[in-house]
């Protein structure tokens, strides 16, 4: 899997690098009265992404090279597209119809726990955990911390 762990390390490193260079400075916003400045943490993250995928691309690439392989190839498994494409697909279904009108903390669990599902998990107990969890925490969040300004 080498040529996968390059080109995957290249497209983090492009991503950091558009956060680095075009998100962070024009959507990190300005607080002049905050102690630590808006953009600081997202620059962090920002970086670490840049050097984690620089080091998988340099693995993949050194990984290449050792055994001779070119970093593209003519070859398109078009099975295997179709299998990493499915889950946007399920993910973009899924907003579209919460664009209509249903609200994420009444969808969300279903949504999670059939993604779950889709991929093979089995243990009723994750399933829940996984699908219940974060979503009661967003209302938590949304409807109680923000109403008395703890967020």
């Amino acid at each position: 899997m080498p040529r996968s762990d390059f080109w995957s390390g290249l497209a983090v490193v492009a991503f950091g690098v558009l956060a680095l260079v075009w998100m962070i400075p024009n959507y990190a916003g300005s607080n002049p009265f905050a102690q630590m400045p808006p953009e600081l943490v997202p620059s962090i993250a920002a970086w670490l992404m840049v050097v984690c995928g620089g080091i998988v691309a340099a693995g993949g690439l050194l990984r290449m090279l050792r055994e001779g392989q070119l970093p593209v190839s003519t070859h398109i498994d078009w099975r295997a597209i179709g299998w990493a494409l499915w889950p946007f697909l399920y993910v973009g279904v899924a907003i579209w119809v919460m664009s209509l009108g249903i609200k994420i903390t009444w969808m969300g669990p279903f949504v999670i726990a059939g993604m779950l599902l889709l991929l093979g998990e089995r243990r009723w107990w994750m399933i829940l955990g996984c699908a219940v969890v974060p979503v009661a925490l967003l209302y938590v969040l949304s409807v109680y911390l923000m109403r008395i300004g703890v967020v």
